[in-house]
C-alpha cells in the first residue's frame, strides 16, 4: 500500500528553494504488518487524519482493504460519500489499476504515469489552492510481491519515486510480512528497506529518529520474518506429518473394514452389557435380515434359544472377565430359518488394558451340522439294516426247518382232516413270514451297484411295511402303477425315498383318509428328458406356505420331539443324485392335502444299462 502525508505545496506559487525543499522532503514510506485487522485500523487512523485536517487522499487498494478502510472511516466520523464527491478521496481497485500498465511482466513507464498522475493532479484540484499535501495510498507492489513478481514490484517502487519528484505528495506503500519469510529474500528485501524514507515495523506508526535505528528496525523486522517463517514451516511440517498420519489411519481403517466386510462369519460389536452396537454386512446378509440397525440395542443373549442363551449368557461372562469363550447353538432367524452357529467371543482392551467391548464371530456351520447329522443318520441306518440283515439271516433257517417238517408231517399216512387244516395254515403263514425276511434283506441288503427295478414290486413292497401302521389309523392305499414300468437306479435308495414319501404321507393323514400311488412314463418339467414320474399323494391336512418354504431344509421338523428334519432333504438329495428331482404342492382348506412327485430320468440310465450288460 502506498500512503502519503505531507502539507499541501503550489509550485506555482512558491519559489524555487520553496519547490525544492518541499520536493526533497516527499517521504516515501515502507510498512510490514503481520495482522491485517491491525493495520487497517492504522491506515483508517492515517487516512482520516489527512482528510480531517483538509488534505486529499487517493487510495489504491484491494477490494475487501477498500471496504473495510470505508468502514473504519465512517466509525471515525468521516463523511465518506461527500468527501468522494469533493474529489478529496479517490479510491481505485489495486489489481485493475495494475492491469492498465503491466505489460509483459514489466511496468511500461509511460502507461503508469498515463494512469496514476491523472489521479494526483484530480486530487490536487480538489484542494483549490490551498497549501495542503496530498496523500496516495496504494497496494499494487504487495500484489506483484505475492506473485513472485520481485523485480516489477521493485520497478512500481522506482516510478512512484519519479513520479513524487514531478508533484508533491508523500507515499507509503506496506507489505504483509508474510511475504518475505524465505532467507533467500535477504537482498530483496534489503533493496525494499532501502529503497524507502522510512522503515515502519510490525504495527507500529512510528518511523525512526535515525540511520542506526533504521538498520535495527530493518534487522527487527526480517528477524521477524524468519521467526515466522520458522513458525509457518514448523506448522507445514506438522499438518503434513499429521496428513500423513491420518492417510496411514485411513488406510489402516479401510483395510480393517476390507477384512471384515470380506469375512463369510458374523461379526458383531458388544458393549459392556452385551448389547448390539455393531454388525458386519456378511453377518446382515448370513442373519437373513436387510438393516443391522432395527437389531442394534438389543441383547445379543435373547437372540438364542433357551437352552443355548445359559451358554451364550456364560461365554459373554467370560468375555466381561477378560477371558475368551466359545459354543455351539442354534437360533431362529428374523425370516424364520433355524441356523447352526459355532461362536467365539472375545474381550476388546483399551488403553490400559480394562475391557471395554466385546467381540462376538459367529460362523454359520448350518450345511456342516446337517452333513454331520445326515452322516450319522447313514450310518445309523447302516447299522440297523446290517443288524437286520442279520436277525432276517438267522430267523431264515428256523424257518427252512419248520418248513421242513411241515411238509414231513402233512405226508403222514391217516393225518386227520382237522390236523392237516392247521398244518396248511402254518405253513402259509411260515411262507409269509419268510417273504417277510426276504423283503428286509432286500431293503437293506440290496445291491450297490444300480439295476433295472420294477416300480410296481417297490411301491407294493414299502406299502406292505407300513401296512400295520395303515391299518391302524383307518387309511385307504390306492394303485396306479403299470405292473410293466421299470426304472434303472439304485434300488436301496429308490426304497428309502418311497419309505420317507409314504412316512410323511401317513402321519400328515386323518384317520380315515386316502393315500394315492401313481407312476407312468413321462417327460421332465421342460418336456425334452424321458422318464418316469412317481407320486405319493394324501388329503391331510395340507402345510401353510410359510412351512412349504423350509421343508427341504436340514432339520426343519414340525414333528416336535420325533421328527429329525432330514427325511425330505435326504429324499431330494438321493433323487437328484440319480438326476432327477422332486417338485409338489399343498393346500389347506376344502381341498386339502400334498402332493410328492419325483421325476426320475431313463433315457441315460437305459444307456448306462446296456453299456454294462455289453
Amino acid at each position: 500500500m502506498y500512503t502519503a502525508d505531507r502539507a499541501n505545496v503550489n509550485g506555482n506559487n512558491l519559489n524555487t528553494s520553496t519547490v525544492r525543499q518541499v520536493r526533497d522532503s516527499a517521504m516515501h514510506a515502507v510498512h510490514f504488518y503481520e495482522d491485517d485487522g491491525l493495520f487497517l485500523d492504522s491506515l483508517s487512523e492515517f487516512v482520516g487524519a489527512a482528510l480531517g485536517a483538509g488534505r486529499a487522499c487517493a487510495v489504491i487498494a484491494t477490494g475487501p482493504h477498500r471496504s473495510a478502510l470505508t468502514e473504519r472511516l465512517r466509525s471515525h466520523g468521516i463523511d465518506v460519500p461527500f468527501a468522494v464527491a469533493m474529489t478529496r478521496l479517490i479510491s481505485l481497485d489495486a489489481a485493475e489499476t495494475l492491469a492498465q500498465f503491466m505489460v509483459n511482466g514489466h511496468a511500461d513507464p509511460r502507461r503508469f504515469n498515463a494512469v496514476i498522475e491523472p489521479e494526483l493532479l484530480r486530487a490536487r484540484k480538489a484542494l483549490r489552492g490551498r497549501s495542503t499535501s496530498v496523500v496516495a495510498f496504494g497496494e499494487m507492489v504487495a500484489l506483484l510481491w505475492e506473485e513472485g513478481q520481485y523485480e516489477a514490484a521493485m520497478e512500481v517502487e522506482r516510478l512512484w519515486d519519479d513520479l513524487a519528484q514531478r508533484h508533491a505528495f508523500s507515499l507509503r506503500c506496506a507489505y504483509p510480512i508474510g511475504l518475505f519469510t524465505d532467507q533467500a529474500q535477504y537482498d530483496l528485501f534489503r533493496r525494499v528497506c532501502s529503497s524507502h524514507h522510512q522503515v515502519i515495523s510490525a504495527e507500529s506508526h512510528s518511523a525512526p529518529d535515525n540511520d542506526n535505528d533504521r538498520h535495527r528496525m530493518i534487522s527487527s523486522v526480517q528477524q521477524k520474518a524468519w521467526t515466522m517463517q520458522a513458525v509457518m514451516r514448523g506448522r507445514e511440517e506438522e499438518i503434513a506429518r499429521l496428513k500423513q498420519v491420518e492417510a496411514l489411519l485411513q488406510r489402516s481403517e479401510e483395510f480393517a473394514r476390507s477384512i471384515v466386510e470380506c469375512s463369510v462369519d458374523c461379526i458383531k460389536v458388544l458393549d459392556l452389557e452385551g448389547r448390539l452396537e455393531y454388525m458386519s454386512q456378511p453377518g446382515v446378509r448370513a442373519f437373513e435380515i436387510e438393516d443391522s440397525a432395527t437389531l442394534l440395542g438389543r441383547r445379543w443373549v435373547d437372540f438364542w434359544d433357551t437352552e443355548d442363551k445359559l451358554r451364550a449368557e456364560a461365554a459373554v461372562e467370560t468375555a466381561l472377565a477378560g477371558g475368551v469363550a466359545s459354543f455351539t447353538g442354534q437360533l431362529v432367524t428374523p425370516s424364520g430359518t433355524r441356523k447352526w452357529w459355532d461362536v467365539r467371543i472375545t474381550p476388546s482392551l483399551d488403553a490400559e488394558g480394562h475391557v471395554e467391548r466385546l467381540i462376538a464371530v459367529s460362523r454359520d456351520i448350518s450345511e456342516l451340522r446337517a452333513a454331520q447329522q445326515a452322516a450319522i443318520e447313514s450310518e445309523r441306518q447302516a447299522g440297523a439294516g446290517r443288524m437286520a440283515a442279520t436277525i432276517a439271516h438267522e430267523i431264515n433257517n428256523p424257518l427252512e426247518a419248520v418248513t421242513n417238517f411241515i411238509f414231513l408231517a402233512m405226508g403222514v399216512e391217516r393225518l386227520p382232516q382237522e390236523a392237516a387244516q392247521h398244518l396248511q395254515m402254518a405253513d402259509r403263514e411260515l411262507a409269509r413270514a419268510g417273504q417277510i425276511t426276504r423283503q428286509m434283506l432286500s431293503f437293506y441288503r440290496g445291491s450297490s451297484k444300480p439295476r433295472w427295478v420294477r416300480v410296481a414290486d417297490m411301491v407294493h413292497d414299502v406299502v406292505n411295511m407300513y401296512n400295520r401302521k395303515l391299518r391302524s389309523r383307518h387309511l385307504t392305499a390306492s394303485f396306479s402303477v403299470d405292473p410293466t414300468l421299470e426304472v434303472y437306479g439304485n434300488e436301496g435308495e429308490l426304497r428309502q425315498v418311497l419309505l420317507n414319501l409314504t412316512a410323511n404321507a401317513a402321519e400328515a393323514s386323518s384317520p380315515g383318509g386316502r393315500l394315492w400311488f401313481r407312476a407312468h412314463r413321462t417327460s421332465n418339467w421342460k418336456g425334452v428328458g424321458k422318464g418316469l414320474r412317481i407320486t405319493v399323494a394324501d388329503n391331510g391336512s395340507g402345510m401353510p406356505a410359510e412351512i412349504q418354504k423350509r421343508i427341504f431344509v436340514p432339520f426343519f421338523t414340525t414333528k416336535a420331539g420325533t421328527g429329525t428334519g432330514i427325511g425330505l432333504w435326504v429324499t431330494k438329495c438321493l433323487v437328484e443324485q440319480q438326476g432327477g428331482y422332486v417338485h409338489f404342492r399343498s393346500s389347506q382348506g376344502e381341498k386339502q392335502g400334498t402332493v410328492m412327485s419325483l421325476f426320475l430320468p431313463i433315457a441315460q440310465n437305459a444307456t448306462e444299462a446296456i453299456a454294462e450288460v455289453a
